[in-house]
């Protein structure tokens, strides 16, 4: 019975676009007339779930639009975002990308969040915003929208895009494994597939209340939401890169790749002068023994984590051959001035 109702279950799932154990729950109810699941009933829906992560892993996509829109974001009190959506700038008119960049004050910023009060969610509203249009995003042939966080930098200004997203096999997410093993990924730099698919997963994420204070905040928010879409994350155990006995390279889910943090959104690279909490020691960028100490990011240098950010940009741009001239980066303030008015409250 199992074997024969698991293959109905996964027709019907298909037909319908449900996934996650939750929606197929009520699919097989609703199929088999029955209000409380036995043992056999899980076992069978569990089987569905699992048969549906493979199918979706392996399918086969169609490219999306060559278009790529890249979007950035920061308050005016931020005092690396100008040089870091500069420098973002210049690779994405290298390649022919639009671009995006919302400057606003701080009480601005927190009021459009609101009740969230951490900054990183306005990432969330933004993508949200251009996602509400997916036709107009499709008529000007914009396939992907591009995040990187306003203290990140393209260090790598040849490598396009096109290149992850078609390692990544289409994808509609496309992101890094954190560099802190206590979180799975990290949202500094996203590649979002423009479709109805990620339209879904962001508004479920701008309304997970549980992380609207509570860390990692929106990357919290997105794992949780892909738990119940049952992508299979926390199925892959270890899980980062640089543990002990971690996978290498890209991992596929049925709509999401995560790629190594090097190869992506890391904030290990050369010309690294300061130590993540301590200026006045060197710094050591290795996240564990077994890593590489020569291994440094490939594509992006994100500044997370780091107590001097203006003075460790500066370093590694230089280091990698990009004019720093023009940024005003030795007069940046290196400590965040305070908002000028309460957070807006619930």
């Amino acid at each position: 019975m199992a074997a024969s109702r698991t293959d109905e279950l996964v027709a019907l799932a298909i037909t319908t676009n449900a996934r996650g154990y939750r929606h197929l729950v009520s699919l097989y109810k609703a199929q088999y007339h029955v209000d409380e699941l036995q043992a056999e009933d899980k076992a069978c829906v569990t089987a569905a779930v699992r048969a549906l992560r493979v199918q979706d892993a392996a399918a086969d996509r169609a490219p999306a639009p060559a278009g790529v829109a890249v979007l950035t974001a920061y308050t005016t009190d931020y005092s690396i975002g100008a040089a870091c959506a500069a420098i973002n700038k210049q690779y994405a008119d290298r390649h022919g990308y639009e671009f995006y960049c919302d400057e606003l004050p701080y009480d601005e910023m927190m009021s459009a969040i609101a009740p969230r009060r951490f900054c990183g969610w306005y990432k969330v509203a933004m993508l949200r915003r251009l996602l509400a249009n997916l036709d107009d995003l499709d008529a000007r042939g914009i396939g992907y929208l591009f995040w990187i966080d306003a203290d990140a930098v393209v260090i790598d200004q040849d490598k396009p895009a096109s290149a992850l997203i078609a390692a990544a096999g289409h994808r509609e997410l496309i992101l890094a494994e954190d560099m802190n093993p206590c979180c799975l990924v990290n949202t500094g730099v996203l590649l979002v597939r423009v479709c109805e698919w990620s339209q879904r997963v962001w508004d479920d994420v701008w309304a997970m209340r549980r992380y609207f204070d509570v860390f990692f905040y929106e990357q919290s928010a997105l794992l949780r939401v892909l738990k119940q879409r049952d992508e299979g994350l926390l199925d892959v155990q270890p899980f980062h890169s640089f543990v002990k006995r971690g996978p290498s390279g890209l991992k596929l889910f049925p709509h999401v790749a995560v790629t190594p943090h090097l190869a992506l959104n890391s904030n290990r690279c050369r010309g690294l002068t300061v130590h993540v909490s301590d200026p006045a020691r060197r710094i050591d960028t290795n996240h564990s023994a077994d890593e590489d100490p020569h291994a440094m990011a490939e594509y992006i240098f994100h500044c997370a984590g780091r107590c001097d950010k203006a003075r460790t940009l500066e370093a590694v741009l230089a280091a990698h051959g990009l004019d720093t001239s023009s940024l005003g980066l030795s007069q940046l303030k290196l400590v965040r001035s305070k908002a000028t008015s309460a957070v807006p409250k619930e």
